[in-house]
């Protein structure tokens, strides 16, 4: 059980910053437009996991349109993918947002942002509930940044941060 905490909680950090497509919440359009933007970007995004009594999980996500490479137990795995892969994937997961709200506006990096608040669940793959934050960038509708509270039945509660980051995006060096 304790080896499988590394891989459940990748999965579940996945799943947290995942698209809302079936929500029927009209405030979570911006929330929902951003993610399935990301979609169709190249990007690299850090991930940190953290649950209570743990030593945080460390990981990232490479996206280069043509795959998807995750940093696993210090080894890089690349899955073939497109655009019209990850948001059928997206679409696929059946998470929800409910209940956005905008709550105000800041920059990262320089780049102005727009902050969004969500209720989120996932009732499919590892089912879970939480809080999700979301900064997306008012040039361009993409995510930067996204922090996530969760409850997962037999994990208990994590908390996720992403950072996404958009230029340059190259696989990484073989291993």
């Amino acid at each position: 059980m304790r080896s499988l905490i590394p891989l459940v909680s990748m999965i579940l950090a996945g799943s947290l910053a995942c698209t809302a497509v079936h929500a029927d919440d009209a405030s979570c359009k911006p929330v929902r437009d951003a993610m399935l933007a990301k979609t169709t970007a190249k990007y690299d995004d850090k991930i940190v996991t953290t649950m209570p009594g743990r030593k945080p999980i460390v990981s990232e996500e490479i996206y280069t349109l043509d795959a998807t490479w995750h940093l696993l137990l210090g080894r890089w795995i690349r899955t073939p993918t497109s655009p019209q892969k990850e948001l059928d994937g997206e679409k696929g997961i059946r998470a929800t947002f409910t209940g956005c709200r905008r709550e105000g506006d800041s920059t990262i990096g320089g780049d102005p942002v727009a902050i969004y608040t969500a209720k989120t669940a996932n009732l499919t793959l590892i089912t879970f509930s939480g809080d999700l934050k979301v900064w997306v960038s008012r040039k361009n509708g993409l995510p930067l940044r996204t922090e996530a509270n969760a409850s997962v039945p037999i994990l208990g509660r994590s908390h996720t941060v992403k950072s996404y980051r958009y230029d340059n995006i190259r696989p990484p060096a073989p291993n």
